[in-house]
């Protein structure tokens, strides 16, 4: 039977993406991706290296002003004073210069990783969608985004101007005095020993925080989308409430654990600064009552100590903040780099022109030794009106999938005028074969720019000929502002009548040559059901038509019927055929019939 072809795609799991890609691996992702905005960092590193070397100037130039000062030298004080003035200003305007500009690369990394994840959200295979919860991917590209932006624009220059500032003032600090230099030097063992303890413990929590805002914000896209459905049952939304709950103070203790492993790190850091502050302060002051250092030396010194230690505050905590982008870096790149696209091979450019289908023999499930599908084979001729039925779970939808190459069969065939379809190109395929789904999907947008949606080269006219053909102009008269009615997210604002109409004009404005559908025209009013039912008559003459029929009243005309049971195909013949045989059909069509006698007595 064969197994399974190789995975589109990794689940976001994060213990695992932690062992694919570590610290080391996803910061080299990281550097890669901002080495793409090499000119922004250019000028990025130019403000850096002046605000650093003011930075390094400014304790220097109080020295001397200082030590102008104690002595009484009045024109050495001005002129000291005027430097220091000028340094300042110049401060000011480098900084500002420096946080615009970081500030606005962070948001073009942002635009450009959202723009660049959004588009491959639409080449991806369709089973990694299919198997990923939409509030997880919406978090994917909207909050991991965020966090990765921020550290791969002004993350990595912050690092960058504070390794220099640590560098700097360890050297400024040497020349003023090696004695006091040794006491502030001692102090780097403790903030590595700090690091280590605490950084570990951190990662682990970031990584918690972020797979719970996930499970949030996947759990409101859910109930957002089923709001209508939940409101008519209180028990339901009850339920909803406690365990949106529970999920939401899974989060708070996540963050919070978060947070405590980043406030630890600060607490170290800043016992430690203080302690490094009192021994240079005792020390120092005993070298000024000794004579060996002058007052200005010290006030100097003590200006590069927070030129020292400040960074390094700083910096534990980009590290601390770090393990965050960590575990949002391995979803990010793990969506784009694992994620795989549609496989679009095909060397064949040209869509089908005659609309022949059959399945060899086609082996297939969702799940590793769960076939959905047995080895299903059979065949519709050009131009004939062909309908699949069957239980409840037995394939029906899946035979449509996979001839429309949403997935892979793990064996055998599928055949368009006898060409294997994995031979197509996608364009040229999906041009042939067109789908009316159940629940047709409609964009924000006006009902012209969503008829178009399938040939967007169709004119207004073109349109409007095609609904005067069908015999529809009327129903679409019936619309407020006509074609220009405007359409609100997922068609919420027209009737199921209205949006399977535009779903049919869709198909007729695309001309394809195999036309499938999902019992289009079902859960209507009868008046309008027969208005659509005669313009699908109308769109099916000359194309190859496959119904999926859940009513088989709808399909009693068809050319040929494949019945479906258990994965296989059971039957196949004409509507008086099966009923003839008395197997699986005439026991669905009797069962469906007597229903539908006992809804009218």
């Amino acid at each position: 039977m064969g197994g399974p072809p190789p995975m589109f795609f990794m689940r976001l799991d994060e213990e695992k993406a932690a062992r694919k890609y570590p610290d080391r691996v996803l910061i080299a992702k990281l550097v890669k991706l901002a080495a793409s905005y090499r000119l922004y960092f250019a000028v990025l590193a130019a403000t850096v290296f002046s605000r650093v070397a003011l930075s390094m100037l400014n304790p220097y130039v109080t020295k001397f002003l200082i030590d102008s000062a104690v002595s009484g030298n009045l024109p050495a004080l001005a002129f000291w004073s005027g430097v220091f003035l000028i340094l300042i200003a110049a401060g000011l305007v480098v900084g500002f210069a420096g946080d615009y500009s970081s500030s606005y690369l962070a948001n073009k990394v942002m635009y450009d990783l959202r723009s660049r994840m959004y588009q491959h959200l639409y080449r991806v295979h369709l089973s990694a969608v299919a198997e990923e919860p939409v509030g997880r991917i919406v978090s994917r590209i909207t909050n991991d985004v965020d966090t990765i932006g921020f550290v791969a624009a002004t993350g990595l220059i912050n690092t960058l101007a504070d390794v220099l500032t640590i560098g700097g003032a360890m050297l400024m600090m040497w020349s003023l005095s090696p004695q006091l230099s040794l006491v502030a030097y001692a102090m780097l063992p403790l903030i590595v020993v700090a690091n280590l303890v605490v950084l570990r413990r951190a990662r682990r929590a970031y990584r918690e925080t972020r797979r719970k805002i996930a499970e949030v914000t996947s759990r409101i896209s859910q109930d957002v989308a089923g709001a209508a459905v939940v409101q008519a049952f209180s028990f339901r939304r009850q339920r909803n409430v406690e365990e949106f709950r529970r999920i939401n103070e899974e989060n708070l203790r996540a963050n919070v654990q978060a947070e405590a492993a980043s406030s630890s790190m600060n607490v170290a850091m800043a016992a430690i600064e203080a302690l490094g502050t009192v021994l240079i302060l005792v020390y120092g002051g005993n070298l000024v009552m000794r004579g060996l250092a002058t007052v200005g030396t010290l006030v100097a010194f003590y200006g590069y100590l927070a030129s020292f230690f400040r960074p390094l505050r700083m910096l534990v905590m980009f590290l601390t903040t770090l393990q965050s982008t960590m575990a949002a870096a391995e979803r990010v790149f793990i969506f784009l780099e694992e994620w795989k696209p549609e496989p679009d091979e095909g060397d064949v450019s040209e869509p089908p022109q005659l609309g022949e289908v059959e399945f060899r023999d086609v082996v297939f499930g969702y799940k590793e030794g769960q076939p959905v599908l047995k080895g299903v084979s059979f065949k519709v001729k050009p131009g004939e009106f062909a309908a699949i039925v069957g239980p409840t779970g037995a394939g029906k939808t899946t035979i449509v999938s996979l001839l429309l190459r949403f997935y892979e069969p793990w064996s055998g065939q599928i055949l368009l005028d006898g060409v294997d379809v994995r031979r197509y190109k996608l364009s040229a395929l999906r041009s042939a074969v067109l789908m009316i789904p159940q629940e047709p999907l409609l964009v924000s947008g006006t009902v012209l720019e969503n008829i178009l949606l399938a040939n967007p080269k169709a004119t207004r006219e073109e349109v409007e000929a095609a609904i005067k053909a069908l015999g529809l102009w009327d129903l679409v008269e019936s619309l407020p502002q006509g074609l220009d009615t405007p359409v609100l997210e997922g068609g919420k604002n027209l009737s199921v009548g209205q949006r399977q109409l535009v779903s049919l004009l869709r198909v007729f404005v695309a001309n394809p040559r195999i036309l499938v559908l999902d019992e289009a025209t079902s859960s209507i009013d009868p008046r309008t059901e027969a208005r659509l039912q005669a313009a699908l008559e109308k769109l099916i003459e000359g194309r190859t038509a496959i119904v999926i029929a859940h009513r088989l009243q709808t399909i009693v005309r068809a050319d040929h019927i494949i019945v479906i049971e258990d994965g296989r195909v059971v039957e196949e013949g004409r509507h008086e055929e099966l009923l003839a045989k008395g197997g699986v059909y005439a026991k669905l069509y009797g069962i469906q019939m007597a229903a539908a006698e006992a809804a009218r007595a």
